[in-house]
């Protein structure tokens, strides 16, 4: 399997580096192979390859950069919290339930992101429906630690559900 192709363009808006729209095209490395390039390289290196493939579309592979800018295994990545959720959320809207966990625990636990607990639970609740397993999920933890409301348990459900039924891509919560 080759290497990626790199890009020299990128696109900046008030000199943050943001995803560019996605093309319709396939990865060309497996889930399997994004996992050990991250675990198994630096985050510098693991980023510039997998961003070619994030602007692409690859749901795994906004997920690992959104991963590498909330929170940097080392330090050859400069966080960027604003950034990384938008690539996490990107990765949400095309269904990869980690995504969506990660999004739920930044919500919940993360210093740097402004808590919001219905947020978090929304997050979970929306990996537990496409896990289908909404009986176990960690949404059950918000409502249990944090103990949210039972309006605002139903008010998250119900954002989920409805997320759900317009497809994730469409969904306005995540593209908040």
């Amino acid at each position: 399997m080759g290497r990626p192709e790199r890009k020299s363009g990128k696109n900046y808006n008030q000199g943050i580096l943001i995803p560019e729209k996605p093309s319709k095209k396939e990865s060309t490395m497996s889930e399997e192979d994004i996992i050990s390039l991250f675990y198994g390289k630096s985050n510098r290196e693991t980023y510039e390859i997998l961003i070619p493939l994030a602007r692409k579309g690859d749901k795994i592979a906004n997920y690992f950069i959104g991963n590498m800018l909330v929170s940097p295994i080392d330090q050859t990545v400069e966080p960027n919290i604003i950034v990384g959720v938008r690539f996490l959320k990107k990765s949400a809207r095309d269904g990869y339930s980690p995504a969506l966990e990660f999004l739920g625990n930044l919500y919940a636990y993360n210093e740097n992101v402004k808590s919001d607990l219905v947020s978090a639970h929304t997050f979970f609740f929306l990996s537990a429906i496409i896990e289908n397993r909404v009986d176990i999920g960690y949404h059950l933890i918000i409502e249990d630690e944090f103990n949210i409301s039972e309006a605002e348990a139903n008010r998250s459900k119900e954002t989920a559900k409805n997320c759900i039924e317009v497809g994730l891509e469409n969904c306005a919560f995540l593209l908040e």
